[in-house]
């Protein structure tokens, strides 16, 4: 069983671009129907661009030496089913009877028959099988009440809530798992199963959704602690509301550079936003707490937003540029793996330049507008 990832663990390997693959669950009964369908998906997937190594994790051809068992006559003999498989089992692979510690280390001890009596078919035919029920009586030989049958299976079945599936998997290359799972369910929706039958993403794409969900929540925590902070420094609570205008500019920005880019609007491009929600607003900040310092001195409303934006321009260009460039290598996805960062990057540029651009004409006219209302509404009470 594969360890359980944590958030931490899962963001972190879409930061460092970690193995991410992409996987098609297709559940059902019939293994050979499984079989089937997963061939048929198969050839759908492969034709996705940027989907490498698509591969099944099932293998039918595999032979094997199947034991058909005679319940009746083993019920007549006092055994049961699950006395026989166990028996077989234990010759075959053994089993942990108990444990020898010495020096604070436990060692298994294995019971197993010897080599010679489970090297062949009819070694293991004289395989005495005793009864686990009380009184069961003298053991009876395998021979008496299970015939070997040569055949071929799977080797390995899998299951999911007790339900059988067969996956199909690969790996992206030069595309997001997003965009990439898009394209997937393109395909998938043209694809008929059969009664009984259905698909759904494996369970990392189940993870990385519950992620994506939370990462909205995240972003919506931010900017409800972002206005407490800026509303207990103001002393007001119309000033936060004007310094948050910066963040609905920026996501304007951040849908239109990943539409321009060409792509998705994933995990690491809510990371992008994230990071832009604490960013964006130290323009608004800058505006407004500066029109503030200036209306204290004595300077008319319209002059000191006026004032303001000439005078906080270089400031403002200078750290929203060094954000920029900084993560400009990023955008450009050039090295191996980088098109995981890439979308973060690409929305934090975009997010910054039109905020940085649009702040400066939408915060004074919003700072005039919420003035007005709020001495309205002083005036009133």
């Amino acid at each position: 069983m594969q360890p359980r990832l944590t958030q931490f663990d899962l963001v972190t390997n879409l930061m460092t671009g970690g193995n991410q693959s992409v996987e098609v669950d297709i559940y059902g009964n019939d293994l050979g129907t499984l079989s089937s369908l997963a061939r048929d998906v198969m050839q759908r997937v492969r034709g996705v661009r940027g989907l490498e190594n698509v591969d099944v994790n099932w293998q039918e051809a595999m032979p094997e030496v199947q034991w058909k068992v005679d319940r009746q006559k083993a019920l007549q003999l006092g055994v049961t089913f699950s006395d026989i498989a166990d028996t077989i089992n234990t010759a075959t692979n053994g089993s942990i009877a108990t444990y020898y510690q010495e020096k604070g280390f436990q060692y298994p001890i294995i019971v197993q028959v010897p080599e010679a009596e489970r090297k062949t078919v009819e070694a293991l035919q004289n395989l005495v099988v005793n009864s686990s029920a009380p009184g069961g009586g003298r053991g009876v030989l395998l021979r008496q009440v299970a015939q070997p049958v040569y055949a071929t299976g799977p080797s390995q079945i899998t299951r999911q809530d007790r339900q059988r599936y067969v996956a199909v998997t690969g790996t992206p290359q030069g595309r997001s798992a997003g965009e990439i799972q898009a394209d997937i369910e393109k395909e998938m929706v043209g694809m008929r199963l059969p009664s009984g039958y259905y698909w759904d993403w494996g369970t990392d794409q189940k993870r990385r959704a519950e992620e994506f969900a939370g990462m909205g929540v995240a972003i919506v925590l931010a900017i409800c602690l972002i206005y407490m902070l800026l509303a207990s420094q103001f002393e007001s609570f119309v000033y936060p509301l004007i310094v948050l205008l910066s963040v609905p500019l920026s996501i304007t920005g951040v849908l239109l550079a990943l539409f321009l880019t060409g792509r998705s609007l994933g995990l690491t491009a809510f990371i992008g936003v994230l990071m832009l929600v604490g960013i964006v607003v130290k323009n608004g900040i800058l505006l407004v707490d500066y029109t503030n310092v200036l209306r204290r001195r004595g300077v008319p409303r319209e002059e000191a937003v006026l004032t303001a934006g000439p005078t906080r321009l270089r400031p403002i260009l200078m750290t929203a540029s060094a954000a920029m460039l900084g993560m400009l290598p990023l955008a450009l996805a050039l090295g191996k793996g980088s098109e995981i960062q890439a979308p973060m990057a690409t929305a934090v540029i975009g997010g910054l330049a039109t905020s940085t651009f649009l702040t400066l004409f939408v915060v004074p006219a919003a700072y005039t507008v919420f003035d007005d209302i709020a001495v309205r509404l002083r005036g009133r009470a």
